[in-house]
């Protein structure tokens, strides 16, 4: 009886063994979709295939469909090697004929598991999980021309050495494009301009971004610049600030995270107005901040907080106080002036009504508390007055 007990203990862990250690495979995207494409055009995927494994396996994959013979993959391996911690990537390139025809295509890449434990091991009676990307693939007439950029940045230099601009450029459409992008580079008071410059980017296959870089030679002597760089074929376009120091200088930066006050307040109501500097440079900053506050477009008071020394990863907060005396929209904006350097402009907006009749009877009530006070002060020392009158007569 024991013994059929322990055989059948036995049967039913190696039953349940292969269902605990069950070995998955995942892709996702799920579906891979090239949408408008141009014949002889190109477009690109990027997909990740991953596993539950922790140890590493191999895994074999297998193009199907009637664009099979458009796509090409990166790397270009039918088997690979993957784990949990390290999953395999894969780029999908899709280049139609230039004598497909206009219409919807459809293809797929099957993963499927070939081995676990080891990749020179090879399971007898191994169970292949699998899984399947579906590709759907749309050529058309239609050419769609459109990017956007960002990453804009101009390096703090030492005096001498060349100027870098740096930024992305994606291309969203389906044909190339080899952007134009320009930068005019201004003073520290942005007043005078000192250097302009425009340039042809490298050609950007569709579906792809591209990080630009352009050094420009100059002779800008020490001091702060702001820059505008622009890219118009993408309609984006960013305002930099950057420093040129002397050789071996130090470069303070500073991020002047915003003014913060209450939205809505009401006529003749004290408002807190709090403007955050962050320095993130090695040093010690001494910094301001300096605004104004604009009511239909007219100053309405000027702002100028104490200079305080911010420490180095420190934030900083610059309070002041206003009352408003009309209604309307008023616009608080300024600058954070630290070590000789200006930090981007930022604002907010204050909306200012009259009080209800409610507030105007809360706002009354401290009013009629003192002059009853004033009064009950009077009449008291006239009945003391009274009184010692009397008291002599």
């Amino acid at each position: 009886m024991m013994k059929n007990k322990l055989t059948a203990f036995i049967f039913l862990l190696v039953v349940i063994s292969p269902i605990a250690n069950a070995v998955s495979i995942g892709v996702s995207p799920g579906r891979a979709v090239f949408d408008n494409m141009l014949k002889s055009g190109y477009a690109e995927r990027t997909v990740k295939i991953s596993t539950n494994s922790n140890e590493g396996i191999i895994a074999s994959l297998d193009v199907k469909g009637e664009v099979s013979d458009w796509l090409r993959l990166e790397p270009d391996n039918k088997t690979f090697s993957l784990s949990s911690g390290s999953p395999y990537e894969l780029k999908i390139i899709m280049q139609p004929p230039d004598d497909a025809r206009s219409d919807s295509y459809s293809g797929s890449i099957e993963f499927v598991i070939e081995s676990s434990g080891g990749i020179t091991g090879r399971a007898g009676g191994f169970v292949k999980p699998g899984v399947k990307l579906i590709i759907d693939v749309v050529v058309s007439d239609k050419e769609i021309k459109t990017c956007n950029s960002g990453a804009f940045d101009f390096d703090d230099i030492e005096i001498g050495f060349p100027l870098k601009l740096s930024l992305t450029v994606a291309n969203d459409g389906n044909v190339r494009i080899k952007p134009k992008i320009s930068f005019d580079i201004w003073d520290q008071n942005q007043e005078k301009l000192i250097m302009s410059e425009e340039f042809t980017g490298p050609e950007i296959l569709p579906t792809t971004k591209e990080k630009i870089t352009k050094t420009i030679p100059n002779s800008l002597d020490v001091g702060q610049y702001w820059a505008n760089a622009d890219v118009d074929e993408c309609g984006s376009s960013s305002l930099l600030t950057f420093s040129v120091v002397e050789k071996g200088g130090i470069v303070d930066k500073g991020t002047f995270e915003g003014i913060t006050n209450k939205p809505w307040v009401y006529v003749d109501e004290p408002v807190e107005i709090k403007a955050v500097f962050k320095n993130q440079g090695p040093r010690t900053v001494y910094a301001k901040f300096k605004g104004d506050i604009k009511l239909d477009n007219k100053i309405v008071e000027v702002i100028e907080t104490e200079e305080i020394d911010v420490l180095s990863q420190e934030t900083a907060d610059f309070i002041t106080y206003f009352t408003p005396e009309k209604p309307g929209r008023y616009i608080i904006s300024g600058r954070v002036i630290y070590n000789r350097k200006l930090s981007y402009e930022k604002a907010s907006v204050m909306n200012v009504n009259y009080p209800t009749g409610l507030e105007k009877r809360i706002k009354l009530l401290p009013l009629i508390v003192y002059i009853i006070i004033i009064v009950t002060i009077i009449f008291l020392a006239r009945n003391i007055i009274k009184t010692k009158r009397r008291r002599k007569f």
